[in-house]
């Protein structure tokens, strides 16, 4: 056996227990957020909320810190939180209800994604004070689509959640990554506000968005005063993103 047969065979059997111990790192980490996450579900509710809630988003914080869990798709963990995953594998959003929101569900979300640099980065996307803004964003993100510019890459979020009332909502918004920053596009839509669909929970919204065409489509809502609450037009709406907004399609 020559000596460059034997080096060959050290590095082989070195990369393999280096894999071997990320591999188990990571399942471990991966044990531990389920577990934490399942004993905060079923605990009572002071304590969920005083405690273990926010325990518990440091704890996944600080993970997903960690570019092992970047690199790595979470088994156990994907059952209980939504895990999204941008095309280019470059953003993943993890969304959770800790369930202190009562009927108005408290839902966070957070992004972890890689800069240009090889960094990973994990930032927050929900406000903590929906309630005094009257913002959606406490809404679990459930598709990532890339929106691609003449300019730069974006990326399309839907999002939804439930503030009570029978209500339901959904939310898009636009980011791109600029630096080791999450940064979200406050001019892709009317008003530069995040575009909100909010429906009854007996109506279906029908929200989806076109890749190839650019393109948002979903049934209309508007607000009755009489009822107090949204009802259904019997209109399709489409947006088409045309010079970095999405315009009304006549």
């Amino acid at each position: 056996m020559t000596h460059k047969t034997v080096l060959t065979i050290i590095f082989g059997l070195l990369f393999c227990l280096c894999s071997y111990g990320q591999k188990a790192e990571f399942q471990e980490i991966d044990r531990q957020l389920t577990n934490n996450y399942r004993e905060m579900l079923s605990a009572e509710y002071q304590l969920r909320s005083d405690s273990l809630a926010p325990a518990f988003k440091n704890q996944l914080l600080k993970y997903l810190a960690d570019p092992i869990t970047f690199r790595n798709e979470f088994d156990s963990l994907t059952e209980y939180l939504t895990i999204q995953i941008s095309p280019d594998k470059k953003i993943k959003f993890y969304s959770w209800d800790d369930l202190t929101g009562g009927t108005w569900h408290h839902i966070s979300c957070v992004a972890q994604f890689e800069t240009d640099s090889g960094k990973i980065i994990v930032q927050q996307i929900n406000s903590e004070r929906e309630a005094e803004l009257g913002d959606y964003t406490d809404s679990g993100v459930y598709a990532v689509f890339e929106l691609n510019t003449a300019i730069e890459k974006l990326y399309l979020t839907i999002a939804s959640g439930t503030h009570g009332s029978g209500q339901h909502h959904q939310i898009v918004q636009v980011f791109r990554i600029n630096g080791d920053t999450l940064l979200k596009c406050n001019s892709c839509f009317a008003d530069n506000k995040d575009f909100v669909l909010e429906y009854p929970r007996s109506e279906k919204a029908n929200l989806t968005f076109d890749p190839v065409k650019n393109m948002l489509h979903y049934n209309e809502f508007k607000f009755d005063q009489e009822v107090g609450f949204c009802k259904a037009t019997g209109k399709t709406i489409s947006l088409e993103f045309i010079n970095g907004v999405f315009t009304r399609k006549l």
